[in-house]
């Protein structure tokens, strides 16, 4: 017998029906709240149960914290790095009822879907320009670099600073590290112990 064709026979949903399926089984785990603080604008990692995904809750620091650059996460802990200090969401609430399967089968799809909005985007959206960036997506007002020379304690600018200042770019062999071998000083960014960075102004 010849079967008429149908939506089921279709790529995109037989795409996402594996996708759904593969949701259903999704183990779930019990969500917490996680704190982690780079400490002198070092790097410190947290041991976290990672495998239900993280989100920054609460910053607690006056330093920026941001995905892949001042913290991330791997499958077993979470990092942060240049002073930031935050609590952070891990996994999501557990539950093993069919009410836990739907939402997170629901999430696969809103994912699927806004991924495909995503790859859609205009061209021009793509190819926006740094300046673009920094004026309509909170990036940094101006930037500026500093260094110690010979390993010298150096004010870098002469004009008090207005904003929160952070390193935008290490540009040294030698660590740059908030209040040990940079900081701000009467509104002015100081630098030592061969320091040698960009910096950003917020």
């Amino acid at each position: 017998m010849k079967t008429s064709p149908s939506l089921f026979a279709s790529v995109p949903f037989a795409v996402l029906s594996v996708a759904l399926a593969s949701a259903l089984f999704l183990p779930s785990v019990k969500a917490e709240t996680v704190t982690c603080e780079s400490r002198n604008g070092s790097y410190q990692s947290c041991a976290a149960d990672t495998r239900g995904g993280v989100t920054l809750s609460r910053q607690l620091s006056s330093q920026g914290c941001w995905e892949n650059d001042t913290w991330g996460y791997d499958r077993n802990r979470i990092w942060v790095n240049n002073g930031c200090r935050a609590q952070f969401k891990v996994g999501s609430s557990g539950s093993s009822s069919d009410n836990k399967n739907n939402a997170v089968a629901a999430a696969v799809v809103v994912g699927l879907v806004g991924a495909a909005i995503l790859a859609n985007k205009n061209k021009r959206d793509r190819d926006r320009n740094d300046n673009d960036y920094d004026n309509n997506w909170g990036g940094p007002r101006n930037t500026f670099e500093c260094e110690s020379v010979n390993n010298r304690f150096t004010y870098c600018n002469n004009g008090r600073v207005r904003g929160q200042v952070e390193v935008y770019r290490q540009l040294s062999r030698n660590s740059c590290s908030y209040g040990q071998s940079w900081g701000v000083d009467g509104g002015r960014v100081w630098v030592d112990k061969g320091c040698r960075a960009e910096f950003a102004v917020y």
